[in-house]
């Protein structure tokens, strides 16, 4: 195996979807069939998890820091739908998460599940993700929709698209000497 996507040891017990081979993180929302739905996070989960201090890929609790990915778009908000996660598991999922991991990946428009994107969120695909470290964040319901506010950040990191399409982590300079 790929050593680069080799599952962290918080990521392990998740079950594995049969037809993708990816690993469904604790707030994937189920179709009726109990089919994974990638394309959705299950709000009600996401909030219940995020009110336990707990990570909402792996459902492990949090140490002192946790971390959110999205676009430029939800770092200048500094508001995200997408649960907040273990900088681990928030990394995995770069490499994991199709629609992450490569450019060309669109989300599928089969809301089946649980609906529709929040309204603020964006179709289209952004240029790049911004994970955003901090100590804590607080959770609100916006238009029935979970949205997670993080405190200051500790760090930033940012990963783009390579010519050939794959997200890979952008190094980051500091001031020159």
């Amino acid at each position: 195996m790929d050593p680069a996507r080799e599952l962290p040891d918080l990521m392990r017990s998740l079950p594995i979807d049969r037809h993708r081979g990816v690993p469904i993180p604790a707030v994937t929302a189920r179709h009726p069939d109990g089919a994974p739905d990638f394309s959705t996070v299950d709000g009600r989960e996401a909030l219940r998890l995020a009110s336990e201090g707990r990570c909402g890929i792996c459902g492990n609790p949090f140490d002192s820091e946790v971390a959110f990915l999205g676009g430029p778009g939800a770092v200048a908000a500094r508001a995200y739908h997408d649960p907040p996660m273990h900088e681990i598991c928030a990394e995995a999922s770069t490499i994991w998460c199709p629609h992450l991991a490569r450019r060309d990946m669109r989300r599928l428009t089969d809301r089946r599940s649980t609906g529709v994107l929040p309204a603020t969120s964006a179709e289209e695909k952004p240029d790049r993700w911004v994970m955003w470290i901090c100590r804590g964040f607080a959770a609100y319901v916006v238009d029935g929709m979970p949205l997670f506010r993080p405190t200051p950040y500790l760090r930033l990191r940012t990963f783009t698209y390579t010519d050939d399409g794959h997200l890979r982590e952008t190094p980051t300079t500091g001031p020159r000497s």
